[in-house]
């Protein structure tokens, strides 16, 4: 009898979550068609943060930050480049929902279901890594935006992974920051079980699954704890992109490691 209510309560759950979802995106895809034709960067900016904000929390994600990131990350911070260890699509929402900021993002996302074509309504930068013209676009669009004073994020692995470890980043994105002197922001994302500390690998976007069954994985989760700890800044002058690449690598290693020897 127990087990029985207990698989209803679980149904019941997901049942809410998928209706929330649904609200939502009807609402987002309705904002990018209808109102970001008329609104200003700073706006489509603000409302893409405003979204990610209610669409983690409606899947059961509650943000946790070592470091206060409004103080940390400031309006003055700009031009900025954010660059993050990469576990999930889910990384993009954690990050808006913290710092609203334009994105670098493998080509792949366009053919993702709704979301896709919400990030394509966003003005996100995409890139085809197998394509060396690809590669120089991406900088060339990324040096615009900073020169522009708006702040870029990205995801120097070029891959996702499971959370325990940060692979090895790649350096192209870090030759926009060498050339317009934009300050580089480390992030590291992980992923927990709130209850017991342990890594959340449902969170995991890897190898050969797709977005739907991601995305059902998430949602069985009773809830999740994104722990989010912002390094200092760091300047690229003096570097190679190779040097920034490994420089930045080596610190959000760094962070990840301390964020899992602070879990309970």
């Amino acid at each position: 009898m127990k087990l029985t209510h207990s698989l209803s309560s679980i149904s019941s759950l997901m049942l809410r979550k998928y209706l929330q979802l649904i609200w939502y995106f009807v609402w987002a895809l309705w904002i990018v068609s209808m109102r970001f034709p008329r609104w200003s960067r700073v706006q489509h900016l603000h409302e893409i943060q405003q979204w990610s904000t209610g669409l983690l929390r409606t899947m059961g994600m509650e943000l946790y930050q070592e470091r206060h990131w409004h103080t940390q990350l400031s309006v003055e911070s700009n031009p900025l480049l954010l660059i993050s260890n990469h576990v999930s699509w889910l990384d993009i929402l954690v990050i808006q929902a913290i710092y609203p900021c334009y994105f670098v993002a493998k080509v792949e996302v366009k053919k993702w279901p709704v979301l896709g074509r919400l990030i394509q309504g966003c003005g996100v930068i995409f890139v085809d890594r197998s394509s060396t013209n690809s590669a120089h676009k991406m900088v060339d669009e990324v040096s615009k935006l900073l020169r522009q004073g708006y702040a870029v994020a990205g995801f120097p692995e070029g891959t996702s992974s499971q959370g325990y470890a940060v692979s090895h980043f790649h350096a192209n994105l870090f030759e926009a920051a060498i050339s317009c002197e934009a300050l580089v922001q480390p992030l590291a994302l992980r992923y927990v079980n709130p209850q017991s500390g342990v890594l959340c690998e449902a969170a995991a976007f890897v190898g050969d699954m797709g977005f739907a069954k991601s995305l059902h994985g998430v949602l069985r989760q009773p809830s999740t704890l994104i722990n989010v700890s912002i390094g200092d800044s760091i300047s690229p002058l003096g570097h190679s992109r190779k040097s920034l690449a490994q420089l930045c690598q080596q610190t959000v290693s760094k962070q990840l490691v301390e964020m899992r020897a602070s879990s309970p």
